[in-house]
Protein backbone atom coordinates (compact mmCIF):
# COMPACT_ATOMS: atom_id res chain seq x y z
CA UNK A 1 0.00 0.00 0.00
CA UNK A 2 1.62 3.38 -1.02
CA UNK A 3 2.39 6.10 2.00
CA UNK A 4 -0.64 8.15 2.38
CA UNK A 5 0.67 11.92 1.63
CA UNK A 6 -0.70 15.35 2.97
CA UNK A 7 -2.99 15.13 0.04
CA UNK A 8 -5.85 16.68 2.33
CA UNK A 9 -4.52 19.37 3.23
CA UNK A 10 -2.15 20.48 0.45
CA UNK A 11 -5.33 19.99 -2.11
CA UNK A 12 -8.32 21.08 -0.01
CA UNK A 13 -10.33 21.86 -2.96
CA UNK A 14 -9.89 18.14 -5.23
CA UNK A 15 -10.04 16.39 -1.49
CA UNK A 16 -12.94 18.55 0.83
CA UNK A 17 -14.73 20.98 -0.92
CA UNK A 18 -15.68 19.29 -4.79
CA UNK A 19 -16.86 16.05 -3.17
CA UNK A 20 -19.04 17.85 -0.62
CA UNK A 21 -20.14 20.03 -3.13
CA UNK A 22 -21.15 17.28 -5.42
CA UNK A 23 -22.63 15.38 -2.49
CA UNK A 24 -24.97 18.06 -1.50
CA UNK A 25 -25.83 18.24 -5.17
CA UNK A 26 -26.63 14.80 -5.45
CA UNK A 27 -28.57 14.43 -2.05
CA UNK A 28 -30.66 17.63 -3.18
CA UNK A 29 -31.19 16.22 -6.42
CA UNK A 30 -32.13 12.53 -5.37
CA UNK A 31 -34.81 13.99 -2.44
CA UNK A 32 -36.04 17.11 -5.03
CA UNK A 33 -38.28 19.02 -3.53
CA UNK A 34 -37.34 18.10 -0.38
CA UNK A 35 -34.63 20.94 0.22
CA UNK A 36 -37.53 23.54 -0.24
CA UNK A 37 -39.11 22.61 3.07
CA UNK A 38 -35.55 22.85 4.68
CA UNK A 39 -36.74 25.65 6.54
CA UNK A 40 -40.68 24.77 7.67
CA UNK A 41 -40.52 20.91 7.56
CA UNK A 42 -38.63 18.26 9.82
CA UNK A 43 -36.66 15.62 7.44
CA UNK A 44 -38.38 12.61 8.64
CA UNK A 45 -41.55 11.34 10.12
CA UNK A 46 -43.71 11.37 12.99
CA UNK A 47 -42.45 8.22 14.39
CA UNK A 48 -39.29 7.35 15.40
CA UNK A 49 -38.04 10.96 13.37
CA UNK A 50 -39.43 12.82 16.17
CA UNK A 51 -37.88 11.12 19.20
CA UNK A 52 -34.69 12.36 17.47
CA UNK A 53 -35.83 15.54 17.22
CA UNK A 54 -35.74 15.40 20.89
CA UNK A 55 -32.94 13.98 21.78
CA UNK A 56 -30.96 17.46 19.82
CA UNK A 57 -33.34 19.36 22.09
CA UNK A 58 -32.69 17.69 25.31
CA UNK A 59 -28.94 17.21 24.70
CA UNK A 60 -28.85 21.56 24.47
CA UNK A 61 -31.29 21.64 27.08
CA UNK A 62 -29.21 19.68 29.38
CA UNK A 63 -25.98 20.88 28.53
CA UNK A 64 -27.00 24.43 28.74
CA UNK A 65 -29.42 24.96 30.76
CA UNK A 66 -29.32 22.38 32.86
CA UNK A 67 -25.73 21.65 32.97
CA UNK A 68 -26.13 18.55 34.18
CA UNK A 69 -25.60 14.80 32.29
CA UNK A 70 -27.46 13.92 29.38
CA UNK A 71 -27.56 10.39 29.77
CA UNK A 72 -30.25 11.24 32.91
CA UNK A 73 -33.26 12.96 32.60
CA UNK A 74 -35.88 13.69 35.15
CA UNK A 75 -37.85 15.51 32.09
CA UNK A 76 -39.51 12.29 31.21
CA UNK A 77 -41.03 9.76 33.75
CA UNK A 78 -41.17 12.60 35.60
CA UNK A 79 -40.29 12.29 38.92
CA UNK A 80 -37.81 9.86 39.09
CA UNK A 81 -36.36 10.40 35.72
CA UNK A 82 -34.88 7.62 33.91
CA UNK A 83 -31.31 6.78 32.53
CA UNK A 84 -30.70 7.81 28.59
CA UNK A 85 -28.23 4.86 28.20
CA UNK A 86 -30.24 2.62 25.81
CA UNK A 87 -31.90 5.51 24.54
CA UNK A 88 -30.70 5.85 20.55
CA UNK A 89 -29.54 9.16 21.84
CA UNK A 90 -26.86 9.63 18.98
CA UNK A 91 -25.24 12.57 21.55
CA UNK A 92 -22.68 13.31 18.58
CA UNK A 93 -25.64 15.16 16.90
CA UNK A 94 -26.70 16.75 20.09
CA UNK A 95 -23.66 18.46 20.74
CA UNK A 96 -23.19 19.68 17.17
CA UNK A 97 -26.68 20.88 17.58
CA UNK A 98 -25.87 23.23 20.74
CA UNK A 99 -23.86 25.28 18.38
CA UNK A 100 -26.68 25.28 15.55
CA UNK A 101 -29.31 26.62 18.04
CA UNK A 102 -28.16 29.55 18.79
CA UNK A 103 -28.16 30.22 15.10
CA UNK A 104 -30.80 28.56 13.43
CA UNK A 105 -34.40 26.81 14.55
CA UNK A 106 -34.96 23.26 15.64
CA UNK A 107 -36.56 22.35 12.29
CA UNK A 108 -33.38 24.08 10.40
CA UNK A 109 -30.70 22.35 13.04
CA UNK A 110 -32.33 18.87 12.72
CA UNK A 111 -32.13 19.34 8.86
CA UNK A 112 -28.88 20.79 8.72
CA UNK A 113 -27.81 17.25 10.68
CA UNK A 114 -29.18 14.77 8.34
CA UNK A 115 -27.50 17.35 5.15
CA UNK A 116 -24.14 16.43 7.13
CA UNK A 117 -24.77 13.11 7.69
CA UNK A 118 -25.22 12.20 3.90
CA UNK A 119 -22.52 14.66 2.40
CA UNK A 120 -19.82 13.57 5.38
CA UNK A 121 -20.43 10.19 4.82
CA UNK A 122 -19.96 10.17 1.24
CA UNK A 123 -17.18 12.06 1.94
CA UNK A 124 -15.25 9.92 4.26
CA UNK A 125 -16.39 6.85 1.64
CA UNK A 126 -14.48 8.80 -0.92
CA UNK A 127 -11.46 9.46 1.40
CA UNK A 128 -11.32 5.73 2.19
CA UNK A 129 -11.78 4.67 -1.31
CA UNK A 130 -9.08 6.88 -1.81
CA UNK A 131 -6.27 5.83 0.01
CA UNK A 132 -7.17 2.57 -1.46
CA UNK A 133 -7.07 3.04 -4.77
CA UNK A 134 -5.55 6.54 -5.73
CA UNK A 135 -8.51 6.71 -8.42
CA UNK A 136 -10.10 9.86 -8.39
CA UNK A 137 -12.97 9.23 -10.01
CA UNK A 138 -13.52 5.86 -8.93
CA UNK A 139 -13.19 6.80 -5.49
CA UNK A 140 -15.69 9.90 -5.77
CA UNK A 141 -18.02 6.93 -6.97
CA UNK A 142 -17.34 4.47 -3.68
CA UNK A 143 -18.79 7.73 -1.76
CA UNK A 144 -21.90 7.69 -4.13
CA UNK A 145 -22.54 3.91 -3.28
CA UNK A 146 -21.74 4.15 0.42
CA UNK A 147 -23.79 7.32 1.26
CA UNK A 148 -26.38 6.96 -1.37
CA UNK A 149 -27.38 3.41 -1.00
CA UNK A 150 -31.13 2.61 -0.23
CA UNK A 151 -29.58 0.94 3.26
CA UNK A 152 -29.20 4.90 4.18
CA UNK A 153 -31.96 6.54 2.54
CA UNK A 154 -34.86 3.94 4.40
CA UNK A 155 -33.63 4.91 7.64
CA UNK A 156 -33.69 8.97 6.46
CA UNK A 157 -37.39 8.17 7.73
CA UNK A 158 -36.81 8.69 11.39
CA UNK A 159 -33.40 6.85 12.72
CA UNK A 160 -31.05 9.63 12.71
CA UNK A 161 -28.95 7.48 15.00
CA UNK A 162 -28.42 5.05 12.01
CA UNK A 163 -28.23 8.37 9.09
CA UNK A 164 -25.13 9.05 11.14
CA UNK A 165 -22.75 6.40 9.40
CA UNK A 166 -20.47 9.25 8.53
CA UNK A 167 -17.65 8.14 11.07
CA UNK A 168 -17.42 4.97 10.12
CA UNK A 169 -15.27 4.78 6.67
CA UNK A 170 -12.98 7.38 8.67
CA UNK A 171 -12.43 4.61 11.46
CA UNK A 172 -11.56 1.99 8.63
CA UNK A 173 -9.41 3.81 7.35
CA UNK A 174 -7.55 4.87 10.45
CA UNK A 175 -7.68 1.99 11.98
CA UNK A 176 -6.42 0.19 8.72
CA UNK A 177 -3.61 2.80 8.47
CA UNK A 178 -2.81 2.18 12.18
CA UNK A 179 -2.46 -1.85 11.88
CA UNK A 180 0.20 -1.19 8.57
CA UNK A 181 1.67 1.67 10.27
CA UNK A 182 1.22 1.67 13.79
CA UNK A 183 2.31 5.40 16.04
CA UNK A 184 0.99 6.53 19.27
CA UNK A 185 -0.47 9.55 17.85
CA UNK A 186 -2.51 7.64 15.11
CA UNK A 187 -3.61 5.11 17.80
CA UNK A 188 -4.98 8.70 19.51
CA UNK A 189 -6.74 9.43 16.41
CA UNK A 190 -8.39 6.34 15.82
CA UNK A 191 -9.65 6.16 19.40
CA UNK A 192 -11.45 9.79 19.17
CA UNK A 193 -12.99 8.90 15.96
CA UNK A 194 -14.04 5.76 17.55
CA UNK A 195 -15.59 7.47 20.54
CA UNK A 196 -17.40 9.72 17.39
CA UNK A 197 -18.83 6.12 16.10
CA UNK A 198 -20.16 5.30 19.47
CA UNK A 199 -21.62 8.54 19.93
CA UNK A 200 -23.74 8.01 17.15
CA UNK A 201 -24.82 4.71 17.41
CA UNK A 202 -24.39 1.76 19.36
CA UNK A 203 -25.08 -0.63 16.60
CA UNK A 204 -22.38 0.98 14.74
CA UNK A 205 -19.36 1.19 17.43
CA UNK A 206 -19.78 -2.75 17.53
CA UNK A 207 -19.09 -3.34 13.84
CA UNK A 208 -16.20 -1.31 13.71
CA UNK A 209 -15.05 -3.05 16.50
CA UNK A 210 -15.74 -6.31 14.47
CA UNK A 211 -14.63 -4.43 11.35
CA UNK A 212 -11.26 -3.87 13.03
CA UNK A 213 -10.69 -7.68 14.30
CA UNK A 214 -11.06 -8.53 10.62
CA UNK A 215 -8.43 -6.24 9.67
CA UNK A 216 -5.49 -7.53 12.23
CA UNK A 217 -6.62 -10.98 11.43
CA UNK A 218 -6.44 -10.11 7.47
CA UNK A 219 -3.13 -8.39 7.91
CA UNK A 220 -1.97 -11.70 10.18
CA UNK A 221 -2.65 -13.88 7.48
CA UNK A 222 -1.56 -11.77 4.51
CA UNK A 223 1.78 -11.28 6.81
CA UNK A 224 2.10 -14.60 7.83
CA UNK A 225 3.11 -12.74 11.12
CA UNK A 226 0.41 -13.67 13.45
CA UNK A 227 2.02 -12.64 16.54
CA UNK A 228 3.02 -8.95 14.84
CA UNK A 229 1.06 -7.02 17.65
CA UNK A 230 3.42 -8.33 20.24
CA UNK A 231 5.92 -6.06 18.40
CA UNK A 232 7.38 -2.82 20.20
CA UNK A 233 6.16 -0.27 18.18
CA UNK A 234 2.39 -2.09 17.97
CA UNK A 235 2.79 -2.50 22.15
CA UNK A 236 3.14 1.86 22.52
CA UNK A 237 0.55 2.47 19.79
CA UNK A 238 -2.19 -0.20 20.96
CA UNK A 239 -1.67 0.64 24.69
CA UNK A 240 -1.88 4.38 23.72
CA UNK A 241 -5.02 2.83 21.66
CA UNK A 242 -6.33 1.43 24.64
CA UNK A 243 -6.27 4.06 27.37
CA UNK A 244 -7.56 6.72 25.01
CA UNK A 245 -10.60 4.53 24.16
CA UNK A 246 -11.03 3.18 28.38
CA UNK A 247 -11.44 6.98 29.34
CA UNK A 248 -13.87 8.20 26.19
CA UNK A 249 -15.70 4.99 24.60
CA UNK A 250 -14.93 2.59 27.76
CA UNK A 251 -17.38 4.92 29.98
CA UNK A 252 -20.07 4.66 28.34
CA UNK A 253 -19.77 1.02 27.31
CA UNK A 254 -18.94 -0.01 30.85
CA UNK A 255 -21.82 1.94 32.43
CA UNK A 256 -24.30 0.53 29.68
CA UNK A 257 -23.23 -2.80 31.02
CA UNK A 258 -23.39 -1.29 34.08
CA UNK A 259 -27.23 -0.44 33.81
CA UNK A 260 -27.41 -3.83 32.53
CA UNK A 261 -26.93 -6.07 35.11
CA UNK A 262 -28.11 -3.96 37.96
CA UNK A 263 -31.67 -2.49 36.13
CA UNK A 264 -32.08 -4.69 32.86
CA UNK A 265 -32.84 -2.75 29.58
CA UNK A 266 -36.59 -3.82 28.28
CA UNK A 267 -37.21 -2.98 24.80
CA UNK A 268 -34.94 -4.95 22.23
CA UNK A 269 -36.13 -5.68 18.69
CA UNK A 270 -37.11 -9.41 18.46
CA UNK A 271 -34.00 -10.29 15.97
CA UNK A 272 -36.41 -13.38 14.17
CA UNK A 273 -38.17 -10.31 12.74
CA UNK A 274 -35.23 -8.02 11.90
CA UNK A 275 -32.81 -10.35 9.78
CA UNK A 276 -31.58 -10.02 6.30
CA UNK A 277 -33.52 -12.33 3.62
CA UNK A 278 -31.28 -14.50 1.36
CA UNK A 279 -32.95 -11.78 -1.56
CA UNK A 280 -33.25 -8.92 0.07
CA UNK A 281 -29.74 -7.68 -1.70
CA UNK A 282 -31.03 -8.51 -4.99
CA UNK A 283 -34.27 -7.40 -5.17
CA UNK A 284 -35.30 -3.52 -4.69
CA UNK A 285 -37.05 -3.34 -1.67
CA UNK A 286 -39.91 -1.14 -0.11
CA UNK A 287 -38.02 2.19 0.01
CA UNK A 288 -37.23 2.25 -3.63
CA UNK A 289 -38.52 4.84 -6.26
CA UNK A 290 -40.15 2.18 -8.10
CA UNK A 291 -41.23 0.03 -5.04
CA UNK A 292 -44.30 -0.77 -6.83
CA UNK A 293 -42.67 -3.23 -9.23
CA UNK A 294 -41.38 -5.41 -7.03
CA UNK A 295 -44.45 -5.29 -3.85
CA UNK A 296 -44.73 -9.19 -4.53
CA UNK A 297 -41.32 -9.69 -2.82
CA UNK A 298 -40.95 -6.87 0.18
CA UNK A 299 -44.95 -7.07 1.02
CA UNK A 300 -43.76 -10.81 2.47
CA UNK A 301 -41.06 -9.62 4.33
CA UNK A 302 -41.30 -9.59 8.40
CA UNK A 303 -40.37 -6.25 10.28
CA UNK A 304 -40.53 -3.38 8.04
CA UNK A 305 -39.31 -1.53 4.65
CA UNK A 306 -37.05 0.41 6.34
CA UNK A 307 -35.46 -2.21 7.89
CA UNK A 308 -35.83 -4.62 5.10
CA UNK A 309 -34.71 -2.37 2.58
CA UNK A 310 -30.86 -3.26 1.79
CA UNK A 311 -31.06 -3.52 -1.59
CA UNK A 312 -27.26 -3.54 -3.06
CA UNK A 313 -27.55 -2.74 -6.32
CA UNK A 314 -27.35 -4.57 -9.68
CA UNK A 315 -24.70 -2.30 -11.12
CA UNK A 316 -22.60 -2.77 -7.89
CA UNK A 317 -23.03 -6.68 -8.01
CA UNK A 318 -22.17 -6.30 -11.68
CA UNK A 319 -19.15 -4.74 -10.54
CA UNK A 320 -18.55 -6.62 -7.98
CA UNK A 321 -18.75 -9.57 -10.21
CA UNK A 322 -16.44 -8.02 -12.42
CA UNK A 323 -13.87 -7.66 -10.01
CA UNK A 324 -14.09 -11.04 -8.54
CA UNK A 325 -13.37 -12.22 -11.89
CA UNK A 326 -10.00 -10.51 -12.65
CA UNK A 327 -9.01 -10.84 -9.09
CA UNK A 328 -5.62 -12.26 -9.34
CA UNK A 329 -4.83 -8.95 -11.94
CA UNK A 330 -6.44 -6.32 -9.43
CA UNK A 331 -4.94 -7.36 -6.56
CA UNK A 332 -1.63 -7.04 -8.16
CA UNK A 333 -2.42 -3.64 -7.95
CA UNK A 334 -4.94 -3.23 -4.58
CA UNK A 335 -3.03 -6.21 -2.29
CA UNK A 336 -5.83 -5.54 0.00
CA UNK A 337 -8.83 -6.71 -2.10
CA UNK A 338 -9.20 -9.95 -0.32
CA UNK A 339 -9.93 -8.05 3.19
CA UNK A 340 -12.93 -5.69 1.49
CA UNK A 341 -14.37 -9.06 0.25
CA UNK A 342 -14.24 -10.83 3.43
CA UNK A 343 -15.71 -7.54 5.32
CA UNK A 344 -18.98 -7.60 2.76
CA UNK A 345 -18.92 -11.91 3.22
CA UNK A 346 -18.50 -11.48 6.99
CA UNK A 347 -20.92 -8.83 7.88
CA UNK A 348 -23.08 -10.37 5.30
CA UNK A 349 -23.71 -13.68 6.90
CA UNK A 350 -24.12 -12.13 10.18
CA UNK A 351 -26.85 -10.15 8.95
CA UNK A 352 -28.84 -13.47 8.16
CA UNK A 353 -29.56 -13.52 12.20
CA UNK A 354 -30.73 -16.24 14.03
CA UNK A 355 -33.15 -17.77 11.32
CA UNK A 356 -32.20 -18.01 7.55
CA UNK A 357 -35.06 -16.31 5.94
CA UNK A 358 -35.80 -16.94 1.93
CA UNK A 359 -38.87 -15.26 0.36
CA UNK A 360 -39.63 -14.04 3.66
CA UNK A 361 -40.23 -17.88 4.75
CA UNK A 362 -37.94 -19.45 7.51
CA UNK A 363 -35.86 -22.19 5.79
CA UNK A 364 -33.61 -23.17 8.54
CA UNK A 365 -33.87 -22.75 12.18
CA UNK A 366 -30.48 -24.63 13.01
CA UNK A 367 -27.30 -22.75 14.41
CA UNK A 368 -26.35 -19.47 12.61
CA UNK A 369 -23.41 -17.82 12.72
CA UNK A 370 -25.13 -14.54 14.48
CA UNK A 371 -26.20 -17.10 17.38
CA UNK A 372 -22.38 -17.70 17.86
CA UNK A 373 -21.65 -13.86 17.46
CA UNK A 374 -24.21 -13.22 20.28
CA UNK A 375 -22.07 -15.86 22.47
CA UNK A 376 -18.85 -13.76 22.06
CA UNK A 377 -20.79 -10.38 22.49
CA UNK A 378 -23.66 -10.65 24.54
CA UNK A 379 -24.82 -6.67 24.60
CA UNK A 380 -25.58 -7.66 21.04
CA UNK A 381 -29.07 -8.86 22.06
CA UNK A 382 -29.63 -5.37 23.27
CA UNK A 383 -29.79 -4.70 19.41
CA UNK A 384 -31.95 -7.58 17.69
CA UNK A 385 -31.65 -6.07 14.62
CA UNK A 386 -28.95 -8.40 12.83
CA UNK A 387 -29.77 -7.16 9.00
CA UNK A 388 -28.89 -3.57 9.71
CA UNK A 389 -25.03 -5.32 9.77
CA UNK A 390 -25.75 -4.40 5.57
CA UNK A 391 -24.26 -1.21 6.42
CA UNK A 392 -20.81 -2.66 6.70
CA UNK A 393 -21.76 -4.65 3.25
CA UNK A 394 -22.42 -1.30 1.41
CA UNK A 395 -18.54 -0.33 2.80
CA UNK A 396 -16.90 -3.27 1.55
CA UNK A 397 -18.66 -3.22 -1.84
CA UNK A 398 -18.03 0.37 -2.46
CA UNK A 399 -14.68 -0.03 -2.20
CA UNK A 400 -14.21 -2.92 -4.34
CA UNK A 401 -16.36 -1.00 -6.37
CA UNK A 402 -14.07 1.49 -6.20
CA UNK A 403 -11.37 -0.61 -7.86
CA UNK A 404 -12.70 -2.55 -10.20
CA UNK A 405 -13.62 0.67 -11.61
CA UNK A 406 -10.54 1.63 -11.49
CA UNK A 407 -9.00 -1.21 -13.11
CA UNK A 408 -11.40 -1.10 -15.79
CA UNK A 409 -10.98 2.17 -16.84
CA UNK A 410 -6.76 1.48 -16.54
CA UNK A 411 -7.97 -1.34 -19.64
CA UNK A 412 -9.74 1.31 -21.97
CA UNK A 413 -7.68 3.47 -23.92
CA UNK A 414 -10.31 5.48 -25.51
CA UNK A 415 -11.68 8.41 -23.96
CA UNK A 416 -14.96 7.82 -25.73
CA UNK A 417 -15.42 4.37 -24.62
CA UNK A 418 -14.86 5.56 -21.12
CA UNK A 419 -17.36 8.23 -20.91
CA UNK A 420 -19.82 5.84 -22.46
CA UNK A 421 -18.89 3.28 -20.06
CA UNK A 422 -19.33 5.75 -17.55
CA UNK A 423 -22.14 7.09 -18.33
CA UNK A 424 -24.01 3.77 -19.00
CA UNK A 425 -23.05 2.93 -15.24
CA UNK A 426 -23.74 6.14 -13.91
CA UNK A 427 -27.80 5.30 -15.24
CA UNK A 428 -27.88 2.25 -13.39
CA UNK A 429 -26.40 3.26 -10.14
CA UNK A 430 -29.68 6.42 -10.39
CA UNK A 431 -31.86 3.79 -11.29
CA UNK A 432 -30.60 1.31 -8.30
CA UNK A 433 -30.61 3.86 -5.87
CA UNK A 434 -33.62 6.34 -6.48
CA UNK A 435 -35.32 6.18 -3.40
CA UNK A 436 -38.74 7.07 -2.21
CA UNK A 437 -39.00 10.80 -1.11
CA UNK A 438 -38.23 11.83 2.48
CA UNK A 439 -40.52 12.07 4.45
CA UNK A 440 -41.19 15.66 5.40
CA UNK A 441 -43.40 16.63 8.83
CA UNK A 442 -44.72 19.86 9.88
CA UNK A 443 -46.50 19.84 13.38
CA UNK A 444 -49.59 22.15 14.41
CA UNK A 445 -48.84 23.05 17.81
CA UNK A 446 -52.61 22.80 19.50
CA UNK A 447 -53.64 25.90 21.75
CA UNK A 448 -53.12 23.66 25.03
CA UNK A 449 -49.17 23.12 24.28
CA UNK A 450 -48.71 26.96 23.99
CA UNK A 451 -50.67 27.43 27.58
CA UNK A 452 -48.73 24.86 29.27
CA UNK A 453 -45.91 26.49 28.28
CA UNK A 454 -46.92 29.88 30.41
CA UNK A 455 -47.39 27.72 33.12
CA UNK A 456 -45.18 28.03 36.22
CA UNK A 457 -42.41 24.89 36.02
CA UNK A 458 -43.26 22.97 39.30
CA UNK A 459 -45.07 20.11 38.01
CA UNK A 460 -45.76 17.28 36.08
CA UNK A 461 -47.85 16.81 32.90
CA UNK A 462 -49.56 13.14 31.91
CA UNK A 463 -50.36 13.45 28.41
CA UNK A 464 -52.89 10.65 27.93
CA UNK A 465 -54.28 11.36 24.73
CA UNK A 466 -51.40 12.41 22.43
CA UNK A 467 -49.10 9.99 20.66
CA UNK A 468 -45.85 9.34 22.85
CA UNK A 469 -43.36 10.84 19.84
CA UNK A 470 -45.30 13.81 19.27
CA UNK A 471 -45.54 14.19 23.22
CA UNK A 472 -42.27 13.98 22.86
CA UNK A 473 -41.99 16.93 20.20
CA UNK A 474 -44.37 19.23 22.87
CA UNK A 475 -42.15 18.95 25.26
CA UNK A 476 -39.65 20.68 23.50
CA UNK A 477 -42.30 23.83 23.17
CA UNK A 478 -43.76 23.67 26.80
CA UNK A 479 -40.71 22.57 28.60
CA UNK A 480 -42.55 20.80 31.06
CA UNK A 481 -41.41 17.15 32.51
CA UNK A 482 -43.74 14.59 31.26
CA UNK A 483 -44.72 11.49 33.85
CA UNK A 484 -44.25 9.01 30.67
CA UNK A 485 -41.56 8.81 27.81
CA UNK A 486 -40.95 6.78 24.26
CA UNK A 487 -37.60 6.30 24.83
CA UNK A 488 -35.62 3.17 22.89
CA UNK A 489 -34.22 0.85 26.49
CA UNK A 490 -36.44 1.26 29.44
CA UNK A 491 -34.82 0.16 32.34
CA UNK A 492 -37.01 -2.30 34.40
CA UNK A 493 -37.24 0.31 37.29
CA UNK A 494 -39.10 2.71 34.92
CA UNK A 495 -41.53 0.50 33.61
CA UNK A 496 -42.37 -0.44 37.12
CA UNK A 497 -42.89 3.06 37.91
CA UNK A 498 -44.90 3.63 34.94
CA UNK A 499 -47.29 0.68 35.95
CA UNK A 500 -48.38 1.94 39.08
CA UNK A 501 -48.66 5.40 37.76
CA UNK A 502 -50.92 4.24 34.94
CA UNK A 503 -53.05 2.30 37.17
CA UNK A 504 -53.62 5.40 38.68
CA UNK A 505 -54.80 7.22 36.00
CA UNK A 506 -57.04 4.19 34.90
CA UNK A 507 -58.14 4.28 38.23
CA UNK A 508 -58.79 8.18 38.39
CA UNK A 509 -56.87 8.04 41.38
CA UNK A 510 -54.66 11.76 40.97
CA UNK A 511 -54.40 12.07 44.49
CA UNK A 512 -52.35 8.47 44.64
CA UNK A 513 -50.46 10.59 42.10
CA UNK A 514 -49.66 13.38 43.59
CA UNK A 515 -49.16 11.79 46.88
CA UNK A 516 -47.18 8.89 46.03
CA UNK A 517 -45.35 9.77 42.58
CA UNK A 518 -44.67 13.55 43.84
CA UNK A 519 -46.51 14.99 41.31
CA UNK A 520 -47.93 18.58 42.08
CA UNK A 521 -51.27 20.41 42.36
CA UNK A 522 -49.79 21.86 38.89
CA UNK A 523 -49.83 18.14 37.51
CA UNK A 524 -51.87 18.55 33.69
CA UNK A 525 -53.66 15.93 32.78
CA UNK A 526 -55.34 15.70 28.97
Amino acid sequence: MKKLHFKFLINPIKMWIAPILGYLIIFCTLTYPLIFRFRTHFFTDTGDGLQNVWNIWWINKAVTELHQNPWNTTYLHYPQGTSLLGQTLNPFNGFLGIPLLKIFTLIETYNLIVLFSFVIGGLTAFWLAYFTTRSYWSSLIAGCIFTFSQYHFAHAQGHLQLVSLEWIPLFVLYWYRLIVNPSILRAIITALILFGVLLCDHYYFLYCILTGILIILWHAVSNKDFLFLLKKAYLLAFGAFIFVCLITSGILVGSLVLIQIKDPLIGEHNPLEFSLDLLAPFIPGGYWKFAQFTEFYWSKLPGNIYESSVYVGLSIILLIYYTWRKRQEIRILYPSLFLWYGICFFFGIMALGPVLHFGGERIFTGIMPYTLLQTFFPLLKLSGCPVRMMVMVMLGASVISAMGFAFLFQQIRSIRRRVLIGGIFGIMLLFDFLPNQIPSTNIIIPEYVEILRDLPENGGLIDTITLPTIALYYQTIHNKPIGDGYISRYPTSVITEYDKKLKSIQEQDYFVLMREHKYTLYTYFF
